[in-house]
């Protein structure tokens, strides 16, 4: 305490200027209306930019939580486009009965068909690669469930447990997809045979099909991972294959891999569809 009293009469002279400095401002700025208006301008301004930065950690705490629901929403609506393609290659030329379907489907509440996961490892350099992500069977995964991103397809579930899943992607040697070029009517068979992550490429492309570099690939829903009209990738190169009736065809896929952080899984009916087949199997024994 006395130490602090000594400091305080040792520096008092530089006190009572403060002290009076401030009464001066106080009265430069109260009595004068541009002085104040100046003060009261840079004040806004500081305060802004305090509340801006603010903002700006507050926009980057909540980020996790936007893109969760983001994703939330774009599950929806890649569910609402599904059931759409599926049903308008199912019907004839009837505008009536089109019509009808788009009116229904946009004012009834549909299903989510997804499940929103996180990649918690991700491999692109092996030769077998694979993707682990935080959700199991306690979600609602099952084996064979079709994996896509915010771009295009990613793979399929070959395994899961209660919290987690292995996905087989698109850059596997042993994965092997249905696709199409878009607006095509033939299929061809979408492989991966190592090196660059960016590439696949789609085999037994029919070469009366025509075909350009640029074009659009997407699923051609003959498989029963994925529904028709899924993004895949583009047209970057083309040949022929050994058998002169096929063109082999290098597709730049949309889905980085690279950067690959959330992903949604579909959930198809592809048990019942099997329950179908066997059936049948059984039938003819």
């Amino acid at each position: 305490m006395r130490n602090l009293i000594n400091f305080l009469l040792k520096n008092s002279s530089w006190f009572v200027f403060i002290f009076l400095e401030i009464i001066c401002f106080y009265f430069i700025f109260s009595g004068n209306s541009y002085q104040k208006s100046v003060f009261l301008n840079s004040t806004n301004e500081v305060t802004g930019r305090v509340y801006s930065i603010s903002g700006s950690i507050s926009s980057y705490f909540g980020l996790k939580k936007e893109n969760q629901e983001l994703l939330q929403k774009n599950s929806e609506l890649q569910t609402e486009l599904s059931e759409l393609r599926s049903y308008l290659f199912s019907v004839e030329t009837d505008s009536l009965k089109a019509n009808a379907f788009l009116n229904d489907s946009v004012n009834r509440k549909i299903n989510s068909h997804y499940i929103i996961a996180r990649v918690e490892k991700n491999s692109t350099s092996m030769i077998e690669n694979y993707i682990i992500i935080n959700k199991g069977k306690n979600d609602g995964v099952t084996d064979d469930m079709g994996v896509v991103s915010q771009q295009g397809i990613v793979g399929v579930v070959r395994s899961a447990s209660p919290n987690y899943a292995i996905v087989q992607p698109i850059l596997n040697p042993h994965s092997k997809f249905s696709c199409k070029i878009k607006n095509s009517s033939a299929d061809g068979i979408l492989i991966w045979e190592g090196g660059d992550s960016r590439y696949a490429r789609l085999t037994e492309y029919p070469k009366y099909e025509k075909i350009e570099k640029g074009d659009t690939i997407v699923t051609s829903g003959f498989s029963d991972f994925f529904p028709a009209g899924l993004q895949v990738g583009t047209v970057e190169e083309y040949q022929s294959e050994v058998d002169d009736n096929f063109y082999s065809i290098k597709i730049k896929l949309f889905t980085d891999f690279g950067t690959l952080k959330n992903v949604l899984l579909l959930k198809s009916n592809t048990d019942e569809i099997k329950e179908l087949e066997n059936k049948v199997k059984n039938a003819k024994k």
